[in-house]
């Protein structure tokens, strides 16, 4: 970690524009009848990332990964603002939202620490202790907080750094901090390594060294002076100063020597370790069931081998989507029988775990792809160093997962409510749901009901978790509403009031799987825009309005930004709502293997409209037009995929008939030339389709377009 030392505020958090985003939380903090959540605007805390680059040397304050290597850095709050979790389901929904624009409480964090580790935890020495809403100053130091501040702690009393890369605690306030930024992770604590013992190797050249005034000693006196400065620049200080002092011990003399001949003042400073105190000692096994209890996990990567009909596929999922930290999504897009839904299953079988996939009672026969022998799926997090794995063979499943990293819940095609022999499931491991998507005939959770007993059973807990939940679900604003009125949900909206019952279908299908999820999300006390965990959800447009499909994604990214979604769909109008990088296309290769299209060279679908989505790359559509002529079409280029040499006489007879036909429909030009120019556009387009089925169309398209260019070449004008 780094020490830092604050200066004074920007000019900036005293502004006209600040003062006000702090009088708008207010005011809504102090609004009784608020359902919806406080709103943060996050670009103030964009426009500080240049003074907290300064103040942190540019630098994570929590890993000391210098922030341009390993991504865009966050504004990070100390104390999280709308919500804060401690190590024993704890949760204080109100806090700290009144310190989203302090500069005491702000800090420049890597997306790992920030997004993936510390989240909105902020675990104190005893609960009971936290502060007051709206408290500062010594009120806040009252606190004890479980996590090292590095503003005002002494690193060095609470954490010891190893030449081997790895940190020791050497407090409970240590082994906190270490556990939920994730400090030892397995790629920090080899970079930590590597950082140290580049330093000894430096270092080392001094010994054999003839000339101890050459350019190269200079250097590392400056650096060495650097790294024991108040606020050093390099990446991994404290291992290279562990390092630093190892090697010291039987090198003095000639440090010393080196620093007099280049004129280095400074004095070094030894770093001292401390012994571990009685009451550390006391608290560990207490405080280590605590942390091993925590549940983190979001899906970084998926490689699928044998399972179904897909032989072998890997797909990855980005970190996060956008400066509020919400979860990514991955959509997959592609044709029936593709191997959408064999993903979705894939996914929740692995993260399952043993029991709940016993109970399950899956064929492996079902999924072990014929021909083959075994199988497998391997899946790898961001917050854990192992990765999660599944295999199977004719004998069975295997898997080393006792219980589930996280919620995970999942939905097939067909989610019904629950009707005679159709009832939810009541078999499901805690933080599970997952049976519908493998038995349609397992309903949801029925929606009205919970809701109704929710209200009448815990009335703080429908207004302070389930409301606001909705509100953002529905899209609500303002003093909209939603209560219950016996037997009913309410909605007030637009200054009216309705039942849910009354509203379209789509809505209450929305609701219906929301109130499912929620159901499952209960078990924990945290807010439900602060619940974590993985949602697979099968042709999410299903039974939905075309206005709903619009806005299912951003509505249920509203609702729940921090669960990591993953879903299929056939509908374009579900990628609204959805950014570029977060849609895969799954299509077959030109050896009919199942692959996924590099993401890099797909369109951006935000920049497309509806028509142009079909027939981009997303979708894969020739046109937008009616059955018949998209038939049509499909067969004047199934004929033109074949070389002309090939070409029977009677499919060229075809090929003419056709031509002739979609002309007049005005799809291949109204004259000669126009006509000519298209029949070698689309030929050689259908012959590249033959040949590189799984190509984009951007490629196919720029050959096209060559072909073309070649044919004018030929033409008199």
């Amino acid at each position: 970690m780094i020490p830092i030392k604050r200066q004074s505020p920007p000019s900036f958090l005293t502004s006209d524009r600040v003062q006000a985003a702090k009088e708008a939380l207010r005011s809504s903090y102090e609004k009784t009848t608020r359902q919806e959540r406080l709103k943060f605007d996050f670009s103030l805390l964009g426009e500080l990332k240049s003074d907290l680059d300064k103040l942190c040397k540019g630098k994570c304050v929590y890993c000391e990964s210098r922030i341009e290597s390993v991504g865009p850095g966050n504004v990070d709050n100390f104390r999280p603002k709308s919500g804060a979790r401690g190590l024993t389901q704890s949760y204080a929904p109100l806090h700290y939202w009144w310190l989203a624009y302090e500069w005491d409480n702000l800090l420049l964090a890597c997306e790992m620490c920030s997004h993936k580790y510390k989240r909105d935890y902020f675990p104190l020495e005893n609960e009971s202790a936290r502060a007051p809403v709206g408290a500062l100053g010594t009120e806040l130091a009252k606190e004890n907080p479980l996590l090292i501040d590095p503003a005002s702690d002494v690193i060095e009393s609470h954490l010891e750094f190893e030449e081997t890369g790895l940190i020791r605690s050497i407090s409970t306030k240590g082994k906190v901090t270490i556990d939920i930024l994730g400090l030892n992770r397995e790629d920090l604590v080899a970079r930590r390594r590597q950082s140290g013992s580049n330093l000894l190797n430096r270092l080392e050249t001094l010994i054999d060294s003839k000339d101890l005034t050459n350019q190269r000693s200079a250097e590392l006196v400056a650096f060495v002076r650097e790294l024991f400065s108040d606020q050093p620049s390099q990446e991994f200080v404290a291992v290279q100063r562990t390092v630093f002092d190892a090697w010291y011990e039987n090198n003095a003399s000639l440090w010393e020597n080196v620093k007099s001949i280049h004129n280095d003042p400074s004095k070094k400073h030894q770093q001292s370790k401390k012994p571990l105190t009685e009451s550390y000692q006391e608290n560990m096994q207490e405080v280590s069931q605590q942390l091993s209890a925590i549940k983190r996990f979001s899906i970084k990567s998926i490689t699928i081998e044998n399972f179904r009909s897909i032989d072998n596929l890997v797909l990855d999922v980005l970190p996060v989507n956008d400066q509020e930290s919400r979860e990514s999504w991955l959509l997959l897009l592609g044709d029936n029988g593709i191997g959408k839904s064999s993903v979705l299953q894939a996914v929740a079988m692995t993260l399952a775990g043993k029991k709940q996939l016993a109970k399950l009672q899956l064929d492996v026969h079902d999924f072990l792809k014929k021909g083959t022998g075994s199988g497998k799926v391997i899946i790898q997090s961001y917050e854990h160093d192992k990765p999660v794995e599944l295999h199977f063979d004719a004998n069975g499943f295997r898997t080393d997962l006792e219980e589930a990293l996280s919620f995970v819940l999942a939905y097939g095609s067909t989610r019904l409510l629950p009707k005679g022999n159709i009832q939810p499931d009541r078999q499901k491991e805690p933080y599970l749901n997952v049976r519908n998507l493998f038995d349609y005939s397992t309903a949801l959770n029925d929606a009205r009901q919970w809701l109704r007993t929710i209200n009448q059973t815990n009335p703080v807990e429908f207004a302070d978790r389930v409301a606001p939940a909705l509100f953002d679900l529905l899209a609500l604003r303002g003093d909209d509403e939603v209560w219950i009125d016996g037997d009913e949900v309410c909605i007030r909206q637009f200054g009216d009031d309705q039942e849910l019952e009354s509203n379209s279908d789509g809505y209450k299908n929305v609701v219906a799987i929301a109130a499912d999820m929620m159901q499952t999300l209960s078990v924990e006390s945290a807010n439900y825009h602060n619940s974590y965990g993985i949602v697979l959800i099968d042709e999410l447009g299903n039974h939905l309005h075309p206005r709903w499909r619009m806005q299912i994604v951003s509505a249920l990214r509203k609702a729940f930004p921090k669960l990591q979604f993953i879903v299929t769909t056939h509908e374009p109008l579900c990628l609204r709502g959805l950014s570029h990088g977060e849609v895969v296309v799954l299509a077959r290769d030109p050896l009919n293997k199942i692959v996924a299209l590099d993401r890099k060279v797909l369109p951006d679908h935000n920049l497309l409209r509806i028509d142009q989505l079909l027939t981009s790359d997303l979708f894969g559509l020739i046109n937008v037009l009616d059955d018949a002529t998209e038939k049509m079409y499909a067969d004047y280029y199934k004929l033109l995929s074949k070389r002309e040499s090939d070409r029977t006489e009677e499919e060229k007879k075809q090929i003419s008939d056709f031509s002739k036909r979609l002309s007049e429909k005005e799809l291949l030009g109204s004259s000669p030339l126009m006509q000519a120019l298209f029949q070698t556009i689309n030929e050689n387009f259908a012959q590249k389709i033959r040949e590189e089925g799984f190509s984009t169309h951007l490629k196919l398209k720029e050959d096209s377009v060559a072909a073309a260019k070649e044919y004018l070449k030929t033409v008199e004008w």
